[in-house]
């Protein structure tokens, strides 16, 4: 049985003993009051050095999770030309783009350096006992101009650490829709999870431990029955060894969704389409 699978199936089951809950925020596309099953500060540890932490109860759309990684961390963009699926297209302003989130708060400049990603490429290389090792994308200074984030992130920060020839990683979460991002293996757990693969690649260093920390883990009211099939499918049908991540010889900011590849990739197959609430 896979790790990273038992651990999506015990926090599905610990969501679904909890009480439905009016979610004030969110809304569906039919205009369905949108309620959640939530839990909170969930903290789910991987070594990846003994696999790539993906799910094998439901099919991943790798290709497009590795491509919005891309284009956050690489491409350092917020413009939704730049990326190679619609999943942003609710959130993109009269500019085609998600203001200033993401990629526009990797790009900024700190400690002397033209970007986040630059900062901490130089420390892991040359002062990998930094203690200071981190991105983040969280701005007091922009969200207090709604016009100017509307979108707040919620995946925002990533904290490194260096120790014995390995990359240690942490991801903080403030928010995670367990059907469609946050669970284990699942979209946000792979994209970390690749972003720490190239970082050490780059840094000419093993990986070590990723850590996903999600303050509020949730299941939304039209995620239930998918929810309780990959249920099932751990209990019925079992789960599969996890995948090995190759990368291709390339600089960093020049990797590309394709140069990404999961080797021995076996899964259950998708669950359907999962309504998104906006």
């Amino acid at each position: 049985m896979s790790y990273v699978d038992m651990v999506a199936v015990n926090d599905l089951k610990n969501i679904l003993q909890q009480e439905w809950e009016i979610d004030n925020r969110a809304k569906w596309e039919d205009g369905e009051q949108v309620k959640t099953k939530r839990i909170l500060q969930v903290a789910n540890i991987y070594d990846l050095s003994q696999g790539f932490p993906i799910s094998t109860l439901r099919e991943i759309n790798f290709k497009a999770a590795i491509d919005e990684i891309r284009w956050i961390y690489f491409q350092m963009s917020n413009k939704i030309s730049d990326l190679n699926s619609k999943i942003w297209n609710s959130w993109k302003n009269e500019n085609g783009e998600i203001e200033r989130a993401y990629g526009y708060q990797i790009a900024k400049s700190t400690m002397g350096f033209p970007s986040q990603m630059h900062y901490i490429l130089n420390e892991i290389k040359k002062n990998p006992t930094s203690r200071r090792i981190q991105m983040n994308m969280f701005s007091v200074e922009d969200q207090e101009i709604k016009s100017k984030k509307s979108l707040i992130e919620c995946a925002y920060a990533t904290h490194f650490s260096v120790k014995n020839g390995k990359l240690h990683m942490t991801l903080i979460q403030r928010s995670g829709d367990s059907l469609t991002a946050a669970l284990a293996g699942g979209w946000n757990c792979v994209q970390y999870a690749a972003l720490q693969h190239a970082i050490a690649k780059e840094c000419n260093l093993n990986v070590g431990y990723f850590t996903h920390f999600v303050q509020d883990l949730h299941l939304y009211n039209k995620h239930e029955k998918q929810a309780k099939e990959l249920i099932r499918r751990y209990e019925e049908l079992g789960s599969f060894d996890l995948p090995i991540l190759k990368i291709a010889d390339k600089p960093i900011f020049e990797l590309t969704a394709d140069d990404f590849k999961l080797i021995n990739y076996k899964h259950h197959g998708k669950i359907g389409r999962i309504e998104v609430a906006i």
